[in-house]
């Protein structure tokens, strides 16, 4: 059993998760869009918050992803999301849009 964990993805997962990461880089702003990032003071921004995906040790299909938000410039939590799942990676991050629903701090 511990063997078959540690075993690569189907290509048909991997297939899966390469087109989900052209379509998602495809998606990328990569210049400032909001005022507050061309203030150097960063005036107006609201919120930050971080991502991280982590594999389960010795299984690359199942995979843990968190988000965390956080009020600026105070830095008090605001909310986190975490979700584990057990059969594609990109399931797993899913649950990230409901950051929008913040109610402000």
């Amino acid at each position: 059993m511990a063997q078959e964990a540690a075993e690569w993805p189907p290509e048909e997962t991997l297939s899966l998760w390469k087109r989900e990461q052209a379509q998602l880089k495809a998606r990328v702003v990569d210049r400032d869009t909001e005022a507050c990032q061309r203030d150097p003071a960063f005036s107006g921004l609201r919120r930050v918050g971080g991502v991280d995906v982590s594999f389960v040790k010795g299984d690359s299909v199942r995979a843990c992803a968190s988000l965390v938000v956080l009020s600026y410039p105070e830095l008090e939590f605001c909310l986190q999301v975490a979700k584990q799942n057990g059969s594609s990676l990109p399931s797993a991050c899913q649950p990230f849009r409901c950051w929008k629903q913040l109610r402000a701090p």
